[in-house]
């Protein structure tokens, strides 16, 4: 009873995930958002933090993955967050899914 199920792979973060990570939105301006959004982000991406009382900001151009999961995403759909369902799957079918079970 107490297993865990779902998702229990850890996340890998490229980037210092405790500094202010920011996003570009399509309405022209960047947005604050989580780690974990951030690493999913399919456009414009950057880290604001302050040093010496300035405040420092670079543009991150690491790799994009899948949201939840640690899978690179190769071709990004730009402005927003990727996710793997948008992912081309294939269905195949059991050999018994295309045959009657039961003829009269």
């Amino acid at each position: 009873m107490g297993e865990k199920r779902g998702s229990t792979a850890k996340i890998i973060y490229d980037f210092p995930t405790e500094k202010d990570c920011q996003v570009w939105l399509n309405s022209g301006r960047w947005h604050r958002t989580t780690p974990k959004d951030f690493r999913s982000w399919g456009a414009g991406r950057r880290i604001v933090f302050y040093a010496n009382g300035e405040q420092v900001i670079e543009e991150y151009n690491g790799p994009i993955y899948y949201w939840g999961t640690n899978i690179v995403c190769k071709e990004p759909i730009d402005g927003g967050v990727q996710f793997i369902s948008s992912m081309p799957r294939q269905s195949i079918r059991r050999p018994t899914e295309n045959k009657f079970l039961y003829e009269d």
